[in-house]
């Protein structure tokens, strides 16, 4: 999970030097990213494992 946070608040710090409103901004949407990726991650892979 904090490999994915952490991925996500460095796309965030990349995006936040190009693009409005700034580096927090973006780097905060990126954590939030993150997050929701693992849990949407773990939940297909726990789908996946009840069907075989």
């Amino acid at each position: 999970m904090w490999l994915k946070i952490i991925i996500g608040a460095a796309a965030g710090l990349i995006v936040g030097h190009w693009v409005p409103p700034g580096y927090a901004v973006w780097a905060l949407i990126g954590v939030v990213l993150g997050a929701l990726a693992d849990i949407v991650l773990n939940r297909y892979l726990k789908k996946e494992k009840e069907q075989e």
